[in-house]
């Protein structure tokens, strides 16, 4: 996950998974920066939505259990993408 600044072109903030080669998801995923200043990160193709830190620190992540088949008869369990609510966006939930 790499953050670019739009006027220099250049990486103010990244994310690399440990092992790297852990995070690679080539379409359906997605990250929001949160108000805590966190970013939300979604691997689609993996099916794992997760917080990390500003300094990298993982602190919750939730991989789908449901898994489907394709098209194909393929079993996966994909996310399209995730959504943060901040307590009290959703009063049903108060």
């Amino acid at each position: 996950m790499i953050e670019l600044d739009p006027n220099t072109n250049q990486i103010v903030w990244e994310y690399r998974d440990n092992p790297y080669f852990n995070f690679y998801s080539s379409r359906i995923s997605g990250a929001r920066r949160l108000p805590n200043g966190n970013t939300l990160i979604t691997d689609g193709m993996s099916g794992r939505m997760f917080q990390v830190t500003p300094s990298g620190e993982v602190v919750w992540e939730y991989v789908n259990p449901y898994f489907a088949k394709d098209t194909n008869g393929v079993e996966d369990n994909r996310v399209f993408r995730s959504t943060w609510y901040m307590p009290g966006e959703i009063p049903q939930l108060q």
